[in-house]
């Protein structure tokens, strides 16, 4: 009897711990875009599922599509307090008073990574979100076309210029992009090369860009039916090994076949003037942030930080913000994990007079043929 006693209070004791420790963890609700057909969606679900078990906590996850009635709910539940965490659409209907700014919370983290992009101002100049994934250009390199014929991936403006006259000269497009279609791309790039990076967008800018341009096409940079092929026969040729670079935006990396994933690489294009460049050319995507109410009750807020912190570790930062590996993945965290900003695109900057500016542009480079 007393052994059955003994035992009953043995199993209460341990209820009663487990009662403690289940009573220590926090809930949090946390929006975010990673869910259904994302790339990052496993990705994210595996380190929440660590985070979880590292500290006790709970994520009662609300990530969904971004249509109308996800980012309704999101707006509902951070307005009423219920939610924690968001992780929005840049331009998504929150305000200052619903949640930190991002000068808060770069503040309450401390030492993590976190940044803030002037280019996420609100209309008050406030910035509301840490970005975590970016809309970004840049240039694509096949590393092993370059390897072919002695080439290294360029990383100066004179290390480029003589790889595409290296190719040209044996009849490899090194750049290949259908100047006469979809050459936003390409004038987006090379206005960041062509001038210091708070000129980006401004005439010099503009000058810079059809002068590297104009050395490129004299070198046979774009191959000799740059002006007719088509921008879908130009992407294959790269795709499919033919070409060594290709400029084009972040959606191309998800078309990269994964047997490439260590031959291709991105970059910005490199400079005349040797500066790297920091910024990133595009426009952000997702951004990061937890609510006031969160903020104010210091249990939820501690879990929200460590989550965040966890959100923004270089591993877990990087997985969310590119779909493939190798050294592909690898080249896409260092090109928009380690930006400064966001350059935004010539057409948004230019709007007025971009198409008149381009198509002189290209008009001046058909004349070089």
């Amino acid at each position: 009897m007393k052994k059955g006693i003994v035992a009953m209070l043995v199993m209460l004791a341990l209820l009663g711990v487990c009662a403690g420790a289940c009573a220590a963890g926090v809930t949090l609700r946390v929006f975010t875009p990673f869910a259904d057909v994302d790339f990052a969606a496993q990705s994210y679900m595996d380190m929440v599922t660590a985070w979880e078990a590292e500290t006790g906590n709970l994520v009662e996850d609300y990530s969904g599509l971004q249509d109308e009635s996800w980012i309704d709910q999101m707006s509902r539940m951070v307005a009423s307090g219920e939610a924690d965490v968001a992780v929005v659409p840049v331009g998504s209907p929150l305000t200052g008073a619903q949640v930190l700014t991002a000068q808060e919370l770069t503040q309450a983290l401390g030492g993590t990574s976190a940044r803030t992009f002037a280019s996420m101002r609100e209309k008050d100049g406030s910035v509301l979100l840490i970005p975590l994934r970016l809309n970004w250009e840049a240039l694509y390199v096949n590393t092993d076309v370059l390897a072919k014929y002695g080439l290294n991936v360029p990383t100066t403006y004179d290390e480029l210029i003589t790889a595409c006259a290296v190719l040209s000269q044996n009849g490899v497009v090194a750049i290949s992009n259908a100047l006469c279609e979809w050459a936003e791309i390409t004038l987006d790039c090379m206005a960041l090369a062509g001038a210091p990076e708070a000129e980006y967008g401004l005439q010099t800018s503009l000058e810079g860009a059809q002068e590297i341009l104009t050395a490129l096409t004299q070198v046979g940079a774009f191959g000799a039916d740059a002006w007719n092929v088509t921008d879908a026969e130009a992407e294959r040729r790269f795709l499919d090994g033919e070409a060594a670079m290709r400029i084009d935006a972040d959606w191309l990396a998800e078309s990269v076949a994964q047997a490439r994933w260590d031959s291709v690489v991105v970059m910005n294009v490199p400079a005349p003037d040797g500066q790297a460049r920091t910024l990133a050319v595009g426009t952000p995507c997702f951004g990061l942030t937890i609510t006031r109410a969160c903020w104010e009750d210091d249990a939820r807020c501690e879990a929200a930080l460590s989550l965040v912190s966890a959100l923004l570790r270089e591993e877990n930062a990087a997985s969310l913000a590119a779909a493939p590996s190798g050294k592909l993945g690898e080249s896409i965290a260092a090109l928009t994990l380690g930006a400064s900003d966001c350059t935004g695109v010539l057409y948004d900057l230019n709007a007025q007079t971009f198409e008149a500016w381009s198509e002189s542009v290209i008009a001046g480079l058909m004349s070089l043929q």
